[in-house]
């Protein structure tokens, strides 16, 4: 293969770290507006 040529596989999983990234920002997102919900702070521990 030549210079800036990336073999198959390679593709896979950069496809696959792009999706775990969208699930973790996701997560975090629906982690914050819960937190939100229950405590009325984004940061519930921060003003214990």
């Amino acid at each position: 293969m030549g210079e800036g040529q990336s073999s198959p596989g390679s593709d896979v999983y950069t496809m696959l770290l792009a999706i775990a990234c969208v699930f973790v920002l996701t997560a975090t997102i629906l982690l914050l507006v819960r937190s939100q919900q229950l405590f009325g702070s984004w940061l519930p521990l921060g003003g214990v």
